[in-house]
């Protein structure tokens, strides 16, 4: 009976979770727009591109976007240090293997990374498909400064 409105009124109009950020330039509802742009960089990248209206959907497509990029540079940097440090590793102990070493930490802290990417680009679906305008630690004012600033409700 909660939800159901007074006797002889109209029912009640439900909206979708991204109807406040208004429409976007592409006919889809914006948490939609917004939510999609988060599969791949590449997606967040066309989403970007193709939207000129909502600063939502731009909004989430930069973040998705610098997510992305920051998950490849984070991936490379870790895979060229563990790789110097196995052949530094390898020539000073003359092919010996040295067990639990140095390149053992920097793989675990390589896991710990992407695991914190990996939590943020779940934040960041999330967030989007719910409908809410929600910055990722660190990289979410840049994302607002690239996309035009912020996003606002369109009523």
């Amino acid at each position: 009976m909660g939800d159901q409105p007074p006797y002889g009124q109209p029912p009640m109009q439900s909206q979708s979770a991204g109807a406040k950020w208004g429409a976007t330039s592409m006919g889809m509802e914006s948490h939609i727009a917004a939510g999609l742009s988060y599969l791949t960089p590449i997606a967040g990248l066309i989403f970007f591109l193709m939207e000129k209206t909502n600063k939502f959907v731009r909004f989430h497509a930069m973040q998705s976007i610098i997510l992305g990029v920051g998950y490849v540079v984070w991936f490379f940097l870790v895979f060229i240090v563990q790789i110097a440090i196995s052949g530094a590793t390898t020539v000073a102990t003359n092919g010996a293997s040295t067990g639990f070493g140095l390149g053992c930490i920097v793989g675990c802290i390589g896991w710990l990374g992407g695991l914190a990417f990996f939590a943020g680009w779940l934040w960041g679906i999330i967030s989007a498909f719910m409908g809410r305008y929600q910055k990722l630690p660190v990289i979410g004012d840049l994302a607002e400064k690239w996309a035009g600033g912020p996003a606002q409700p369109a009523f």
